[in-house]
Order: C-alpha cells, then sequence, then structure tokens
C-alpha cells in the first residue's frame, strides 16, 4: 500500500512539473484604462459664403464649403470615453536572452456609445532580448510614440494635442488603419498602422531608436485606365533621456497614401494622378524641473506631394506647427495648460498658377486640473478649444462633428480615470 502510494505521489508530481516550469516561464498581465468625460461642447463663427481665393479664401477650399451659421453645430452634452481600453500582455521566456511576447488590446466604451472589435488597439506578436524588440502586428508607429507623452493624462481626452500630426481639413486627429483608407484618414500622421513590422532598440547611453514598416498589401496591376500603385509606410523615431530631460526626432513618410486628395487636391491612383509622397517631420522634447514643473513642446512640418498633370490642381502642400503644454504639480494636484499654432501653409499648383492658402491655420488651446485619488486613479476638469481661421477646418478628437470653415470649437468637462 505505502509503496502505491508513493508510485502516486511520483506520477503526480511528475505531470506537475512541466506546469510548474511553464509557469515559470510564463508571464500574464490584464490591464486597462477607463477615462469616461463629461462635457458641454459647441462651434461658432463658421465663415459666411461668398468666400474664393480672389477676396481672401483659400485654393483648397471650395467655394461651396463656406457655409455661415448652417455649418454651426448647436451645442450639446456629450460623454466620451477617450483612450479608454482593456487589454491582455505576456511573455514566455525561450532562453537567457530571448522571449516571445504577445499583445492583445480592445477600446473600450464606458459611455456605451459603440461596439469595440478585439484588438482594435495595439496588439502584436514578436521576439524580445538584449539586442531590443522585434513585432509583427497593429500599434502606434514611432511616429505617434512620442506624442502620446505631451499630455497632461495617461490617455487622450478632447482637451489633449489633435493640432500636431494632422493638417487640419477635417483629417482625424488620431486613427487606426491597416493601409491606405480612401478616406481623410490617410493624411493623419497620429496613426495606429496594421499590417506593420516593428524593431525597438535598447537603451544605449540614453539613445533608443524605433523603426516601422506597414506592408504594401494594397498594392495592385495597373488597368488600361488606372494605374498601378503601392501603397506603404515608413516610421522612425530617435529618441535621447538624461534624467528630466527627454527629447526625439520622428520621421514618416506614406507612399501612394494620396493624403493630398483629402486636403483640397486632386483624387488619387487615377491615369492623371499615378503616385504620391507624404512626409512627416517632427521633434518632441520635455524637462521636469525640481519644483514639480513638467515643460513639453513639440514642432513639425508636414508636407504632401502627388504625380498630378492636372493643369491648375495643387500638386503640392506644407504646413509647419507647435504646441507647448506645461504642468505643475504639488502632492496629488495638478493645473496644467496648453497652447498650440498651426500656421497656413504653403502650396503649388501644376503649371505654376496662382495660388493662395489664406486662412487654412489654426490654434489649440486648453486648461484644466487634476486631482489623484490614488496613484491609479484622477478627478481631472478641462476648459479647451480649437480656433479655426476663415478657411481652416481643425477639428477635436473626438470631434463634435464635421467642422465648417471657420468653425471654431469650445468646450468644458468634468472626468475621472483608472488605470489597472
Amino acid at each position: 500500500m505505502t509503496s502505491n502510494k508513493t508510485l502516486l505521489f511520483t506520477l503526480a508530481g511528475a505531470c506537475a512539473l512541466p506546469l510548474s516550469l511553464s509557469a515559470q516561464a510564463s508571464e500574464l498581465q490584464i490591464y486597462g484604462t477607463f477615462l469616461p468625460f463629461v462635457d458641454h461642447v459647441k462651434t461658432s463663427g463658421a465663415t459666411a459664403p461668398g468666400l474664393s481665393p480672389a477676396n481672401g479664401g483659400a485654393t483648397q477650399v471650395a467655394a461651396s464649403a463656406y457655409t455661415g451659421d448652417l455649418g454651426n453645430l448647436p451645442a450639446r452634452n456629450r460623454i466620451t470615453s477617450g483612450t479608454s481600453n482593456l487589454g491582455f500582455r505576456g511573455s514566455y521566456k525561450v532562453s537567457e536572452d530571448l522571449k516571445i511576447i504577445w499583445q492583445i488590446e480592445s477600446a473600450v466604451s464606458p459611455d456605451g456609445d459603440a461596439p469595440n472589435s478585439l484588438t482594435s488597439r495595439n496588439s502584436a506578436l514578436g521576439l524580445e532580448g538584449s539586442w531590443g524588440r522585434v513585432f509583427f502586428g497593429n500599434w502606434d508607429t514611432p511616429y505617434k510614440y512620442p506624442l502620446l507623452f505631451v499630455g497632461a493624462l495617461r490617455g487622450l481626452n478632447p482637451f489633449d494635442n489633435a493640432l500636431t500630426a494632422n493638417p487640419g481639413f477635417n483629417v482625424p486627429g488620431t486613427t487606426t488603419q491597416n493601409g491606405r483608407a480612401n478616406t481623410s484618414a490617410d493624411a493623419a500622421f497620429n496613426r495606429r498602422q496594421g499590417n506593420s513590422i516593428q524593431y525597438w532598440s535598447p537603451v544605449v547611453n540614453g539613445f533608443s531608436g524605433r523603426i516601422a514598416y506597414s506592408v504594401n498589401e494594397g498594392k495592385n496591376t495597373a488597368t488600361t485606365t488606372l494605374p498601378s500603385v503601392s501603397p506603404d509606410l515608413w516610421s522612425a523615431l530617435l529618441s535621447y533621456k538624461a534624467g528630466a530631460f527627454n527629447i526625439s526626432y520622428g520621421f514618416e513618410r506614406h507612399n501612394d497614401y494620396f493624403g493630398l486628395a483629402q486636403l483640397g487636391g486632386s483624387a488619387g491612383a487615377t491615369a492623371t494622378n499615378t503616385g504620391s509622397k507624404d512626409v512627416g517631420h517632427e521633434l518632441v522634447a520635455s524637462y521636469g524641473f525640481s519644483t514639480g514643473t513638467k515643460v513639453s513642446a513639440i514642432v513639425e512640418r508636414l508636407s504632401y506631394d502627388s504625380d498630378d498633370t492636372v493643369v491648375g490642381k495643387v500638386n503640392h502642400y506644407e504646413r509647419d506647427a507647435w504646441y507647448v503644454l506645461v504642468q505643475q504639480r504639488w502632492g496629488a494636484h495638478q493645473l496644467f495648460g496648453a497652447y498650440g499654432k498651426a500656421n497656413a501653409g504653403s502650396a503649388t499648383l501644376v503649371g505654376g498658377g496662382p495660388v493662395t492658402t489664406n486662412g487654412l491655420g489654426g490654434a489649440q488651446w486648453s486648461a484644466g486640473y487634476t486631482y489623484s485619488l490614488t496613484k491609479t486613479a484622477d478627478l481631472y476638469t478641462s476648459v479647451y478649444g480649437m480656433t479655426n481661421e476663415r478657411s481652416a477646418t481643425y477639428a477635436l478628437f473626438p470631434p463634435v462633428g464635421r467642422v465648417a470653415p471657420g468653425a471654431s470649437t469650445t468646450g468644458f468637462g468634468l472626468g475621472i480615470l483608472y488605470t489597472f
């Protein structure tokens, strides 16, 4: 009987051994962020009809777009969920210097506005070692990454930066796409990009880098009436950190995305517009003082070019922008204020005709207060606005609706944030 018990315990231990070893080699984490925000928001000041390039309008804006009061969106109360999310991440240790890593993250809507699909946010599978990290998936581009830290809270709210990485023209302040979508999102540089391969370097003497390539899955075959296009995306980031000082340079290029088609240019992927190149350059820096003050800044240039051959059509547009955030903390309290400005930019036409970008500039501002209930929970409030010049259509994220030229958005609200 004793020998049978001994054999039974030996077999049970042998069966449990692989499970024990597997548990030691594997890691699993469930995490999430919820940040519902209730606010009162409206747009006003839309430019009256009758404007044209000849009397102060912009070449890239059709005369019919100027609507006056009909374009103003009425004041309303709303609840937004910002970048609320629920995720699972883990790893499996293959050897002393190699791990399999994975993450599945989904957007969630505490306000109940919309259903969300699995892996709709940063999700990937890859490998990690002392040499860095490489993975395949749907992930924030390196260009977007430093922008995530120029915010008063852990997550994107209506009062956060939607001015940079965005040329206006009702282009979304942030987007998730797998490639060219033939919508206004094609012109956005604040991107979570699917069909991507990324490499992140280790930190060496304060320096680190990231590079991403989103494959040309949308490449097509030329026909008698349409060209072959090969839409892909390259994004890179070089960062340096020394104590409380951080600085990053980001570069991103979209080939055959035809972003200019969304900015008043000619339609893309046609016999008369066979290719395009959209490029972003940004410098993002921050410094935290011993007084609890932190200053963050962004400067940026976006440019859009197409191979359009139709005389009189816009084939180039570029604009510069900047944004500054100041935060002051003392104990559980924080005050913050931000201001940014995008200039009207410059453009050219096929054939070299006269062109104007009058009134395409915009500005964004916000001020607010947060109180930390714990290290993982904050109460917050803010007043904010996006001010458009007479032809501009910069929108906040999430937008109230489609913004008319010259219409400015203002709002104020109160929210709660919890992370786990």
